[in-house]
């Protein structure tokens, strides 16, 4: 993560008042910072994909699945058969926002990079055992002239990144 580091999570829940002023002024200057970055990455996002990343609100949100794969929407009983020489590798995320009534299904493709870091070797508000828990930060940054990366920070410390070509969601509402 470039903008909402783990470092600066801890800082503000760091008993030491100094400490948590600080990590609030840098997250006041990376925030500033991230939004010109996602700004210049609208083009390459498109409309809906960049409005999404500026303002659907996934903080405190619930991980629902991660799927990663070859073949993520094969239908094994569908028409096509199973292309063993095709790379069609892809990302999707069920994610449940905080409130609980929207659902938001992300997804990937073009993908040539994922890794999911689960328990972390650097935890922040995890014991062992313990889940996934919430979704914190995400950032979308440029990784080159191709690829997007779309960074994911949950409160245990957990991470996701996934470097992609191409993204689109979908939003459910109950």
């Amino acid at each position: 993560m470039k903008y909402f580091t783990k470092e600066m999570w801890r800082g503000w829940n760091s008993g030491d008042e100094a400490e948590q002023q600080r990590a609030r002024e840098l997250s006041d200057r990376n925030w500033q910072e991230y939004l010109q970055e996602l700004e210049k990455l609208q083009s390459r996002l498109g409309p809906e994909a960049y409005e999404f990343f500026k303002t659907a609100e996934r903080h405190d949100a619930r991980l629902i699945s991660f799927t990663a794969g070859d073949a993520i929407n094969h239908d094994v009983h569908g028409p096509a058969d199973f292309d063993i020489n095709a790379h069609d590798t892809a990302v999707e995320i069920k994610l449940l926002s905080a409130q609980l009534n929207t659902l938001y299904t992300l997804n990937y493709s073009g993908v040539r990079k994922v890794v999911f870091d689960y328990p972390s070797n650097d935890p922040l508000f995890h014991y062992e055992g313990s889940r996934i828990s919430d979704w914190g930060y995400d950032e979308v940054t440029a990784v080159d002239e191709k690829f997007l990366g779309h960074e994911v920070l949950f409160s245990s410390g957990t991470t996701i990144l996934i470097e992609f070509t191409n993204f689109s969601f979908r939003q459910e509402s109950s």
